[in-house]
């Protein structure tokens, strides 16, 4: 239980770390990798040379400095982030390495004196945020473990079967090689871990599972970056060049952008490759909830990258719920360009409706705002960012 003066000296470096925490955090980073070059092998360096990571650590820690005292406001970033981290294999040895390179990058980039107080209020806080971390992980790795065909850890998976979805974009059906699996909930991803040619670390990044729950396998649905974009899809590229029989490496299922218990009816948008959850849950609920009642609406760039048609189109005649297409550039769909307020209240069902959304992040703002618009809470709102921070802006 950390002290009043304690929690009084964090919170009041919260306006320092909202102006200047990347600041801190790109210190914190660069200790970090020069003192432990072997912790590249867990995080995403294309993240890190983005910048990326070192933001979303700062949102982490201001939000933790703000709220230190009402910790029950912290529970929806902890959970999300210990799943993220549970898809990583982080263990609690590696907190007290992180501690102490952030504590260093504070003291460095504040000219504190080792003995200052206010590092040692933050050397406690953090102690307490960790312990908050590694139990809330060591549950969910406990959880997949002692399932029925849990284990915890990365463990190998060959490639059973690769899918041309649209262009640039794959289906990779993947089976255990020890023949044991875990279900997981609509919604969730897996931790994939390669090791791609040319590479001196492994890469390992989140891939959401694209398929019903209860399947005999997993499939993840892959889009192909440019190789010469910022940041390179090093994975993507390595898994489109890999075959039938290849192996890749997984951690059990995490997540917890996952359906809500709700009688509401369900709407999924999906923009690009941001299908691949929204998917899922429409796997899931058209086995258990009236398909009437459910509305899938798909953005795509044109033709060419829409993913899915065929699966989705006969999951459409079969089932029969509504089914409504957008492309940004091309004539064929149910509406030409992007999505607005008009096609959007024409689409949507009611103003009761339970929404999930995923796909690039200025879609998704853009999703997130017009359907405020139209009348929907907040708790009616639903959405993954793919990427280390979760903001939509």
């Amino acid at each position: 239980m950390l002290s009043d003066e304690i929690i009084q000296k964090v919170k009041e470096t919260a306006p320092l770390l909202a102006e200047q925490g990347v600041k801190i955090t790109d210190i914190f980073y660069e200790k970090l990798f020069f003192n432990h070059p072997e912790l590249k092998n867990i995080f995403n360096m294309a993240n890190q040379a983005q910048g990326e990571q070192s933001k979303a650590l700062a949102e982490s820690v201001f939000m933790y400095a703000s709220h230190i005292d009402q910790l029950e406001y912290l529970t929806p970033m902890v959970k999300r982030i210990a799943h993220k981290h549970a898809s990583l294999n982080i263990l609690p040895e590696h907190y007290p390495i992180v501690g102490k390179y952030l504590l260093e990058a504070i003291k460095e980039y504040l000219g504190l004196e080792e003995n200052d107080s206010l590092l040692e209020a933050w050397a406690l806080a953090y102690d307490a945020l960790a312990s908050i971390f590694i139990s809330v992980e060591e549950e969910i790795y406990a959880e997949n473990e002692n399932k029925l065909g849990g284990w915890r850890g990365f463990k190998p998976f060959l490639i059973d079967q690769v899918v041309d979805e649209a262009e640039g974009v794959k289906s990779f059906y993947l089976l255990p090689e020890d023949k044991q699996m875990v279900s997981f909930k609509a919604g969730q991803y897996v931790g994939v871990k390669t090791k791609p040619a040319n590479d001196d670390y492994d890469e390992i990044r989140q891939y959401s599972l694209s398929n019903a729950p209860g399947d005999d396998f997993y499939r993840i649905t892959v889009k192909a970056e440019n190789r010469n974009a910022v940041p390179a899809g090093v994975v993507s590229n390595y898994l489109h060049s890999a075959k039938v029989g290849d192996a890749v490496w997984l951690q059990p299922p995490t997540g917890n952008f996952v359906l809500k218990d709700s009688f509401r009816s369900k709407v999924f948008i999906a923009g690009g490759v941001g299908i691949t959850p929204v998917l899922s849950m429409l796997l899931n609920e058209l086995r258990y909830f009236d398909s009437e009642k459910i509305t899938f609406i798909q953005c795509c760039r044109d033709k060419k990258h829409h993913i899915m048609e065929k699966e989705l189109r006969t999951l459409q005649e079969n089932y029969g719920f509504k089914y409504n297409v957008s492309y940004e550039s091309d004539d064929g769909g149910d509406h030409r360009g992007y999505l607005t307020k008009d096609v959007l209240k024409k689409w949507l069902p009611n103003d009761e409706a339970d929404v999930y959304f995923c796909g690039p992040k200025t879609f998704m703002s853009e999703v997130n705002r017009l359907c405020q618009e139209l009348g929907y809470e907040e708790d009616q709102l639903h959405y993954e960012v793919f990427g280390p921070t979760t903001k939509l802006s």
